[in-house]
Order: C-alpha cells, then sequence, then structure tokens
C-alpha cells in the first residue's frame, strides 16, 4: 500500500518484492498454473475482447415525440456517454502534493478517473489515543465531491504495517479488542456517508507480522466486519489482500491461503460484500491467461471483485532510476515506458473483460510521489506517459460511447457502455437535450420531448 511519506517501513515485504523484481528468471510454484503459452494468452485477451462487448454493454431505445406525444419522423440524434458505471480509479493522494500543481493533478485525474480511493490508515488519523485527526481525509473526499468521484475508504484494520497500527495500541488481547470495536464504530457512525465502499481489513495473511493476529487471534477479521455491519448496514463491505497474479512464488504466494480464507469466511455468513485483490507487477508482466484464470476463480466465491491496487513497477527501488528487468515466464527484456503501457493495456484488458470485476485502482497518479520508483501515470514534470494515454484510449475511446444515428418514425435503437448519456436531439430546427443512465438492470427506454 501507498501511504504517506515517512510512514511506509514494511523492510521485510520490500526486501523480498525487491528480490523478486531483481531477477528475470521465473520462479514457479511447481504448478501448471504458472505456465501459458502464447497461443493460451492471446485466447485469453481475445475472449476478454469479446467479453466486453458482451457485458460491459447494453441497449437501449430513444423514442422521441413532440409536446402533444406524436411520434417525430425523423430526428438527428447525437449520443454522448459522459460517465462510465465501471469503476475506473486511482489512489488519491493530495497532502504532501504542492498545492500549485493540485489543478493539474486534478485535470489529469477527471481526465481517466471516476473513483477515488483515499486513505483512512489508523496511525495518521489517530496517533495519539483519542486525538484524531481528519482533515486530510476530510479534504480529499471534498475534492471528490466537488469532482464527482466515487469514494472508496480504505484500510480500516491493517495489522501488518505501522501506517495501520499506532504505537499507542494496547497489546493485552481484551484491550486490544475494545480499541479495535471502538476504531471500526467510531469511523464508521461518524464518516460511513462519505464513501460507498469500505475497505474493512488490509492484507490479514502475514499472520507472523499482522499486529492484531499475533495479539488476539485471527478471528479479529470476522469480528470487525460484524462490528462493521452492525455501524454501516448500507454500506459495502471489502477484504483485500496480495500476492494473487503472476509466476513468481514471492508474487502469487497468497493465491491459496486467500482463497481458502474468504470462502471460510463467506460460509459462516461473515458480511464481506467485494473481494479485493491486488495486482502489484513488482518487475513482473503478469500473463494474460494468468490473470484471467485467477479472476474466474475468485470469482466463484459469489461475491463482486475489485482490483484494488494496481503498479507495474520499472525502476529499480535502491536507485529509482535504473530500469527492472522484466520478471515472470510470460516476456522478457528491460522495462521501458513502452512495455509498461503494453502491460497496462493487457491487464486492463483482462480485467475489464471479466464481468464479476466491478473496479481498477492504479495505485498513484504520479512518479513524483510514487511508493514504487516508475509506477506513475505523470511524469515528474508532469507531463503523461505512456501508460496514462494507454488508459485514455480505453477509457476515453475504445470503452466509451460516442454515436450519431437518426430516429425511424420516432424511435431510435443502440448499444453502448453502461454508464451515464447526454442525448442531444435535432429536428424541424429544434433542439433539446436530456440525461439519461444505460442500466445492467431492467430496460432503458428513453423518452425525449422536443
Amino acid at each position: 500500500m501507498f501511504v504517506r511519506a515517512g510512514k511506509f517501513l514494511l523492510l521485510f515485504w520490500l526486501a523480498a518484492f525487491a528480490s523478486s523484481c531483481a531477477s528475470s528468471a521465473a520462479t514457479t510454484d511447481g504448478g501448471d498454473a504458472n505456465a501459458f503459452d502464447r497461443s493460451q494468452n492471446q485466447a485469453a485477451l481475445t475472449t476478454a475482447r469479446n467479453n466486453i462487448g458482451k457485458f460491459r454493454q447494453g441497449s437501449a431505445q430513444i423514442k422521441i415525440v413532440d409536446g402533444r406525444g406524436k411520434p417525430i419522423k425523423s430526428a438527428k440524434i447525437q449520443i454522448k456517454q459522459i460517465s462510465h458505471d465501471f469503476k475506473f480509479g486511482c489512489y488519491l493522494k493530495i497532502d504532501d502534493l504542492a498545492p500549485e500543481k493540485l489543478p493539474e493533478y486534478e485535470r489529469h485525474f477527471s481526465r481517466l478517473f471516476n473513483f477515488a480511493v483515499i486513505g483512512t490508515y489508523w496511525d495518521f488519523v489517530e496517533n495519539k489515543r483519542g486525538a484524531e485527526n481528519w482533515t486530510w481525509f476530510e479534504r480529499e473526499t471534498a475534492l471528490a465531491d466537488r469532482l464527482n468521484w466515487r469514494i472508496q475508504a480504505a484500510p480500516l484494520i491493517w495489522g501488518t504495517n505501522e501506517a495501520g497500527t499506532p504505537n499507542w495500541l494496547p497489546r493485552d488481547k481484551n484491550e486490544l479488542d475494545a480499541a479495535i470495536k471502538n476504531h471500526v464504530e467510531s469511523v464508521l457512525k461518524k464518516y460511513q456517508n462519505r464513501a460507498e465502499d469500505w475497505e474493512i481489513v488490509n492484507e490479514p495473511l502475514a499472520l507472523q507480522a499482522d499486529f492484531f493476529a499475533q495479539n488476539i487471534g485471527s478471528e479479529y477479521i470476522e469480528t470487525a466486519f460484524r462490528r462493521a455491519r452492525q455501524a454501516a448496514p448500507t454500506k459495502r463491505l471489502m477484504i483485500n489482500e496480495y500476492g494473487v497474479f503472476g509466476a513468481i512464488e514471492k508474487h502469487n504466494y497468497n493465491r491459496e491461503k486467500y482463497f481458502e480464507l474468504v470462502k471460510k469466511l463467506i460460509e459462516k455468513d461473515v458480511p464481506i460484500d467485494v473481494i479485493g485483490i491486488q495486482a502489484h507487477g513488482g518487475g513482473e508482466w503478469f500473463a494474460p491467461a494468468n490473470v484471467a484464470e485467477q479472476l474466474e476463480r475468485y470469482a466463484a466465491l459469489g461475491k463482486p471483485l475489485q482490483i484494488t491496487e494496481f503498479s507495474a513497477q520499472t525502476l529499480n527501488y535502491d536507485d529509482r532510476q535504473s530500469p527492472l528487468s522484466i520478471a515472470g515466464n510470460y516476456r522478457k527484456g528491460v522495462w521501458d515506458a513502452e512495455k509498461q503501457a503494453e502491460f497496462y493495456r493487457e491487464f486492463y484488458t483482462i480485467a475489464f473483460g471479466n464481468r464479476h470485476v466491478e473496479a481498477i485502482t492504479t495505485w498513484g497518479l504520479d512518479d513524483e510521489r510514487a511508493w514504487l520508483p516508475g509506477i506513475g501515470l505523470i511524469d515528474a514534470n508532469g507531463k503523461a506517459k505512456p501508460n496514462y494515454e494507454t488508459l485514455n484510449q480505453l477509457i476515453n475511446k475504445d470503452w466509451r460511447t460516442d454515436l450519431e444515428i437518426k430516429s425511424d418514425h420516432g424511435v431510435a435503437d443502440f448499444r453502448g457502455f453502461y454508464g451515464s448519456y447526454e442525448v442531444e436531439i435535432f429536428a424541424g430546427g429544434k433542439r433539446t437535450k436530456a440525461i439519461f443512465e444505460l442500466k445492467k438492470i431492467g430496460k432503458n427506454e428513453w423518452l425525449v420531448t422536443l
């Protein structure tokens, strides 16, 4: 996770991460689920593209009448999609952004994204017990509201990093449980309406390093979700974990453990609404067939999926300048901006092409303040990188509907991506506009009176 400067010291994890990134040799876990040939990867991409047309679009009918309700025989109709139903997101972080750079940051963010993930790290909001500071959370949610971005708040409980475990937390089991209870309930009762999605537990599987598991036991996960549901019964609650995708064992070692954990929690009716899966490449170029396979597998658990943290690291962590070799068993060579952009294109295609995925969040907009070197979409000078332009092509062109059609006896049919639309009608020297929503459920029959 990308947290505020000076607080991210998860040394063990980063050491393992850097070690796996330094080599281009793929160490598999011995299962053939990690090895896919060229034809399988191409087939996965082809299937995803076909599914985008099948599952991400719907049909609508526009009926155009005059003031007396009679159909207008012929009209020119301009149909322009103005927002996506799908959540194309980015981690929103402005606390350490120079004020003069905020307008540019907003412009770049808004051009691509309709979804903002905003940090609720316990140590940052309550560094001293009882002395809460929600200044930046409130500023960031206000910014998202002003620009009409949907919001996810994350994480509420994170036991494997000091950002989620302030120093004042007690070690006594009962006292710590009481502190968690108070934190979950007080935060949600106060701020639940600031976000539609709440990440309740983040990265619970590093049990040896999980402060809460060490002092309470792994049952804290279930308890946190049940308390969250009681405090915020209408909000969507999410669990999140890394280590699912890829051929390298240090990248995929949670694949089975996370699946089994979520499966058991769901079987116990723990109120998990969304399964979050991180996707930090860490120098590896995930094979499309690998990603597609894992998404289908996790979708079988019966909950919507979100790609909560996506990044494609291209530079060495130590000097943040020398390029990494491409790791894994899919592509070879050395990372550069163009290869990074191609990785984005493939990964987003596979994820958007899975109908169970409802969001993809890239983990940081700018290289200047990036958690991992080179993962941003704009460089240190504020210039859009090739991966930014690739997302712009996909989100705003390939996967966005913009049509001009004509009605036939007052009726026009079209097919478009789910989301909000502006429809402009021209007929008989008159013009009118209307806003509609192309929805997944129910009939999309739009009536326009000219």
